[in-house]
């Protein structure tokens, strides 16, 4: 029988909605281009500018005497307490309050503007104690008064400068545009690592230099994402009240935790700057606090591909997806801290001799970074899904509080090995509360499930 024309159209609507084995593995493999051209960036991008931070903080490490050093790292903990407590989590609103929308340009500018506006506001707010408490602190060590004036102008500098880097860099991050992302880090991580290597040749380094130096590298990459970000997004021409409230909303249960956590970031240096009496511990603390950073690559990781990839994810497949990133992480990281406790001295190649004597601390020290970035990884991706509880907060300050004020009377910080079991003893406090998130979390998801069993329209 001919075939008439309805018949033609019946054919051609089935096979419309049929797309057949060849345009579902189209369809597999661009999905496979695009999750691989993610991780090649990362991992180039990553890799060199992450390379770059780690080779200059070992190079002044080696290359500064133990004052001059002791000066850099102190106000380097200043300037990492105050510019988590000026953020305050502002920046990490964006990717998960616009979650799947990211191409909405309004939408993405407004939550933006929002993120800048109140990290402006808290940086006007927290400057002047800031400025107190760095010259109270570094007054205790009778450095002169020109050091302390300079160290704290590049502080201040660097402080307003990473606020302006955090909020257009999640932009960036949103749209998956991690080669600006990591362009404008490398450039200025070679400029600066240029400039401390003919500065030590000459014979011109010191912690004053060090610091503004690094003030400037900051500045020098806000201004690169800003002007990428903008070209991304339709910025809003005023504040809107209205999204400024959702965004403090949306990380109020969880300020409680961010600000004391943002002095556990530095509490050992602090306390051993107060209560140590030695120049030298500072140092060595500090030191030490350089080999756990290289664990922030792997932060970063995170923070790029998994909390974006979480925030998408459907939530059928999301406890199999906990399970197999916080066991992959676990699998990597068992091996490194086994390497540490067993051969040391590989990891005090990287700090030089003056540090020989932290020997037996380097696998506590491996450990306890081990720790937190594992607890990292758990808190992001409970961020990436909105779970954040005031139940969190107060177990995780609860815990600490109790934890270091037991340390503190029966133990003390008068040294470095004290600082270094303080530290650990805080990063298991961190991850046992951001289990008890998770925890709550899938509790809370399961009880909505039961409710509305409609399966969710945000699957990756």
């Amino acid at each position: 029988m001919p075939m008439t024309p309805e018949d033609g159209m019946e054919e051609a609507g089935a096979s419309s909605l049929d797309p057949g084995p060849t345009l579902l593995r189209e369809a597999r493999f661009m999905r496979g281009r695009r999750i691989l051209s993610v991780l090649t960036s990362f991992v180039l991008g990553q890799g060199s500018a992450q390379g770059l931070n780690i080779i200059v903080g070992l190079f002044l490490v080696r290359h500064l005497s133990i004052q001059s050093y002791a000066q850099l790292g102190l106000a380097t903990g200043f300037q990492t307490v105050f510019s988590l407590l000026m953020d305050l989590g502002f920046a990490g609103t964006i990717i998960p309050l616009v979650g799947a929308d990211r191409d909405d340009r309004t939408l993405v500018g407004r939550y933006a503007r929002s993120a800048k506006h109140l990290r402006d506001l808290s940086f006007y707010i927290l400057a002047p104690v800031a400025i107190i408490a760095f010259l109270s602190i570094m007054h205790r060590q009778h450095w002169s008064i020109g050091l302390q004036v300079i160290l704290l102008i590049s502080t201040l500098v660097a402080l307003y400068s990473a606020g302006k880097a955090s909020y257009f860099s999640a932009v960036l991050i949103l749209h998956g545009k991690l080669r600006s992302y990591y362009v404008a880090q490398v450039v200025a991580g070679l400029i600066r690592l240029g400039l401390l290597v003919v500065l030590a040749v000459a014979g011109g380094l010191n912690a004053w230099v060090a610091a503004m130096i690094g003030a400037l590298a900051i500045s020098f990459t806000a201004e690169w994402y800003a002007r990428k970000a903008r070209l991304l997004v339709d910025w809003p021409a005023q504040d809107d009240p209205a999204t400024d409230k959702k965004v403090f909303r949306y990380i109020l249960p969880a300020a409680p935790a961010i600000i004391f956590g943002a002095f556990q970031a530095q509490l050992t240096l602090f306390l051993i700057s107060i209560f140590g009496g030695q120049t030298a511990y500072i140092a060595q603390v500090a030191a030490l606090g350089r080999i756990a950073q290289a664990f922030a690559v792997l932060t970063t990781f995170n923070l790029m591909v998994v909390e974006p990839f979480v925030a998408r994810l459907n939530h059928n497949r999301l406890f199999a997806t906990y399970v197999t990133l916080t066991g992959i992480a676990c699998l990597i990281l068992t091996p490194v801290v086994c390497a540490a406790f067993a051969w040391p001295q590989v990891f005090l190649l990287l700090i030089g001799p003056k540090y020989a004597d932290l020997r037996d601390l380097l696998g506590w020290v491996i450990l306890a970074a081990c720790i937190n970035y594992v607890a990292s990884l758990i808190w992001l991706m409970n961020r990436s899904r909105k779970w954040v509880f005031w139940s969190g907060s107060f177990v995780e300050v609860g815990l600490l509080v109790v934890v270091q004020i037991a340390f503190l009377v029966l133990v003390g910080v008068k040294n470095t090995r004290e600082a270094v079991f303080l530290t650990l003893a805080a990063s298991i406090c961190v991850l046992i509360a951001h289990t008890y998130v998770c925890i709550l979390g899938f509790w809370r998801n399961r009880h909505r499930q039961k409710l509305d069993p409609a399966p969710s329209s945000a699957a990756f």
